[in-house]
């Protein structure tokens, strides 16, 4: 992980005006003027579209900007030619009696090992891309030009690592600025987590272990983001942290020390950080290790010694990563957005909308032609006369002029205004094919053309698509429960519970589950979480509440022989015999019967 040198730096006590510009003054008197990172604070401050380094054509990075680089030849490209750049790297190695074990390099000893051709030199899929003629960019791929792969093998079939890259930055730019998608990944969310999930298992030691697992990990709120995000990226990467680490260090500062908790800690990363995954070369089921190579943020401020920004580069043992992708077939390593395919239908959604706009706006302006029968120095007088008055005259304006002056209002006559261009529908329909979920789900003008027929009928495929999608996220849920079981040697089973896909009627919904109950196909506290988690009760216990209902009875004189008068004895006299119910024997066994059929 290279970090960048280091400059002292001490908190002062009263904020300068201009803070930004103040700590470009100090950092320059603190560090040469040749300094990478000087150069960096100076120019990366401010956005420069220019030197941005997302570009359509994604061409290798500068190795004169260290920020820049992707992957790990870039990286030693930037090393060599920014001598001041400093390098602390671990690398997966093997000792002497074959175990494994990390073995950290500066920046003399990873060059080395680069330039060797033995066992230990770093490998890394390259290409040239030159295949892939962008078939999801900005504006999708031209007409005739689609993308077909011409070579066998599983590499030329997945996503190219920079290919892959210009993917993240897309479906991260719509989600954030593209209404649809953002509609979209709501949508996706919002039904399938919804007001989240519960999980119970009947072993207690590990329910309070898991409970207090997604407390300190806040859990509930890292599987909302799990959620978003395996709809943007198309794939989630959870990290256990090793050596019971409270949270990720790569590179700890001299003196600092990391605090370690008995409870592991599980952090969710950002998939576009992990550069390449190591497989066995015939399983790519069968990962070895994943390559983490990345800068992080930059900050303007920091404590101590604490560096600026790190650009981190080390090697994750695949245990320690627990990675789920969607939307990509079993030999791909990688997965795909849920919009993927809708990528350049989206930038032509939203050119058509503003293209209508500024039509809109050519048909709504509109211009004043004066005709002045007379001499220059009346059109000069008149002239000045108006731009005293400014462009548009206030309400109520009146024009005071002779004859000799004629005022004809004009408005845009080249474009029609009012019409409705097919593109919008065109466009909206190939995005919501591409994600299953019906556009009557989206806050249109189209949806309004749907009967409640149609939108019933349209439900059916896209709750099939959700639900699938909470398998996802249930087989999240399962691997770390039983990966937290295993580290504490507990041997329990789980039950995860989510909240309906599509709501129904909430009182036959109970009813159904009474039934259920009565007829012995679920447990009495099964189905009272059940009708907890419909009633969006949030604190339900059973034993807890159970409680309370035995103590409300007591108070009422209710016993659990008046619940049920059919199938207890009747109610005893002062004298101590039994009274009657009143109903025959023969009507008291159609009641039992019935009962037994619902």
């Amino acid at each position: 992980m290279p970090t960048k040198k280091k400059s002292s730096s001490k908190t002062a006590m009263v904020q300068p005006a201009n803070p930004v510009d103040a700590f470009r003054e100090g950092a320059d008197k603190k560090a040469s003027a040749s300094s990478a990172r000087v150069k960096l604070l100076k120019n990366g401050l401010i956005f420069d579209k220019e030197s941005y380094e997302y570009k359509e054509d994604f061409v290798p990075a500068d190795p004169k900007k260290p920020m820049e680089v992707h992957t790990t030849s870039e990286m030693i490209e930037s090393l060599k030619a920014n001598k001041d750049i400093e390098l602390e790297a671990r690398v997966i190695g093997m000792t002497g009696d074959g175990r494994r074990a990390m073995v950290k390099m500066d920046r003399t000893a990873f060059l080395e090992a680069a330039k060797k051709r033995d066992s230990k030199r770093l490998r890394e899929a390259i290409d040239g891309f030159a295949m892939d003629d962008n078939p999801f960019g900005a504006g999708g791929p031209l007409i005739g030009h689609d993308f077909t792969p011409l070579l066998g093998g599983p590499f030329n079939k997945q996503l190219y690592y920079r290919d892959y890259l210009r993917m993240i930055a897309s479906c991260f730019f719509a989600f954030h600025h593209d209404p649809v998608a953002r509609d979209l990944v709501s949508i996706i969310v919002d039904f399938t987590m919804g007001r989240g999930f519960k999980l119970n298992t009947p072993n207690k030691v590990a329910q309070a272990v898991w409970d207090s697992f997604c407390e300190v990990n806040r859990f509930y709120e890292q599987m909302e983001y799990c959620a978003v995000e395996t709809s943007i990226y198309g794939e989630t990467m959870w990290w256990w942290l090793p050596d019971n680490n409270i949270r990720p260090s790569f590179n700890p500062v001299a003196g600092e020390k990391i605090p370690k908790s008995l409870i592991p800690r599980i952090r969710l990363i950002d998939p576009s950080n992990i550069a390449e995954i190591i497989t066995i070369p015939e399983d790519i089921w069968t990962p070895l290790y994943y390559v983490w190579l990345a800068p992080t943020q930059t900050q303007m401020y920091t404590r101590d010694n604490q560096p600026s920004s790190k650009f981190i580069y080390t090697q994750i043992p695949a245990e320690q990563i627990m990675h789920e992708r969607i939307n990509s077939v079993s030999n791909e390593k990688r997965g795909r957005s849920d919009y993927f395919p809708a990528l350049g239908y989206m930038k032509r959604l939203r050119d058509g909308v503003n293209y209508a706009l500024v039509a809109q706006q050519k048909t709504s302006a509109w211009c004043i032609d004066t005709t002045i029968d007379g001499n220059d120095d009346d059109l000069q007088a008149y002239t000045d006369d108006q731009r005293s008055q400014g462009q548009i005259p206030a309400a109520g304006s009146e024009f005071v002029h002779t004859k000799a002056i004629e005022r004809k209002y004009l408005s845009n006559s080249a474009t029609a205004a009012g019409a409705d261009s097919p593109v919008f529908a065109w466009s909206l329909n190939m995005i919501c094919m591409s994600t299953g979920i019906p556009m009557s789900y989206l806050g249109t003008h189209l949806a309004g053309s749907n009967n409640r027929a149609s939108a019933l009928v349209s439900t059916e495929p896209v709750a099939k698509r959700f639900e699938r999608r909470r398998l996802v996220y249930e087989r999240i849920i399962r691997r770390v429960f039983n990966q937290l079981m295993r580290r504490f040697g507990l041997n329990a089973e789980c039950e995860i519970i989510f909240p309906e896909l599509i709501t129904q009627d909430r009182s036959a919904k109970l009813n159904d589950v009474l039934k259920a109950q009565n007829a012995s196909w679920i447990s009495h506290r099964r189905a009272a979480e059940i009708a907890a988690k419909e009633l969006d009760v949030k604190d339900y216990n059973y034993t807890t509440e159970q409680a309370e209902v035995l103590k409300d009875d007591k108070a009422l004189g209710v016993t659990p022989a008046m619940m049920n008068p059919l199938t207890s004895p009747g109610a005893s006299s002062e004298d101590g015999s039994v009274k009657s119910s009143g109903l025959p024997s023969s009507d008291r066994k159609k009641i039992k019967n019935n009962l037994g059929n619902l």
